[in-house]
């Protein structure tokens, strides 16, 4: 259903519900563990793989499930709260900018790569133990070089799943009454792939599925990255886009390395994951001293894709 704009407001419900989520992301972060819906999705993700065949097609049927009943339940909670009027406003708009929210994480993804950026030069080891936070490969062995890539690479691919992919479906979605909805359904997609798409002997058949839903999930908005991310830093733009061109397709993932290059020749950096990927290829070794011009990068693309969902729904909300 799409949904009226209420009485007395001039701009549209799908964007009154972005801005509230934004505001929500910046002032607050995080919301508690148990009331966190993120968090929600992987209890159920982690009771129904103990329960499951390790098989593709049960891994399927979890993905399936777990994708169409978060959208599901979010619909139903927008729609219930919607009956409650406060000021002639439906609750269902905050329910629905709280939803949205947690499929977001600008706060916490810079905050996070903020933290540990400045503690990989402090503590290294202690950097290393807080690594795992933001990627998976094994952090014991990594020098200050190496944990200085991992934050950037991390910060890069991550502003894919934390910002653009979210706001790409919500976009996609909202002129059908459906945007919040499709904005979970991409984060159990996302949530999902974090749990089980490792290809681990365990999980190698159950989390396949999981996997190539996430693939297909972020396959534009990880090509969609490269604009906002050489629009970024407008005078190394076209080495953004050289880098993102010619090396996006070094890494395991069909996506990641779209950002991750695109950073890397944005910040004149090579990024490496030993033993898997180099992108950003003839560019320097990152020091600390390229932990705050990512942040910028990233915060700066960061704001690029919101003013630009914001100014989409605006005229087309």
């Amino acid at each position: 259903m799409i949904q009226p704009v209420p009485d007395g407001f001039s701009v549209s419900w799908p964007l009154m519900v972005l801005i509230l989520a934004l505001a929500m992301d910046l002032a607050f972060g995080e919301p508690p563990a148990r009331v966190h819906p993120v968090v929600l999705m992987g209890r159920l993700i982690e009771g129904l793989k103990r329960r499951a065949r390790p098989t593709k097609g049960m891994g399927l049927l979890i993905a399936l499930f777990v994708i169409l009943s978060t959208a599901a339940l979010g619909h139903l909670l927008i729609e219930a709260a919607d009956q409650i009027q406060v000021f002639g406003v439906g609750l269902g708009l905050f329910v629905a900018a709280y939803l949205l929210k947690s499929t977001i994480a600008i706060r916490c993804l810079l905050e996070t790569s903020r933290d540990i950026g400045r503690l990989v030069e402090r503590d290294l080891e202690g950097a290393r133990e807080l690594l795992p936070a933001l990627v998976s490969r094994d952090p014991g062995g990594l020098t200050t070089t190496q944990a200085t890539s991992a934050v950037i690479e991390s910060l890069s691919e991550n502003y894919v799943d934390a910002v653009v992919s979210p706001l790409f479906y919500y976009l996609l979605f909202s002129p059908f009454g459906l945007g919040v909805e499709a904005a979970l359904a991409y984060k159990a997609t996302n949530t999902l792939d974090s749990m089980l798409g490792y290809k681990t002997e365990e999980l190698r058949e159950l989390g396949w599925a999981s996997a190539k839903i996430d693939d297909i999930a972020n396959w534009a908005p990880a090509r969609l990255s490269l604009p906002m991310i050489a629009a970024a830093r407008p005078l190394r733009a076209g080495e953004a886009v050289r880098a993102a061109l010619r090396d996006h397709a070094k890494t395991p993932s069909p996506n990641s390395g779209w950002p991750m290059a695109a950073a890397a020749g944005s910040l004149g950096i090579s990024l490496e994951k030993p033993g898997v990927y180099v992108v950003g290829v003839g560019g320097k070794e990152p020091s600390m001293d390229e932990i705050k011009p990512a942040l910028r990068l990233v915060a700066t693309a960061i704001g690029i894709a919101v003013a630009a969902s914001s100014l989409i729904l605006l005229f087309v909300g």
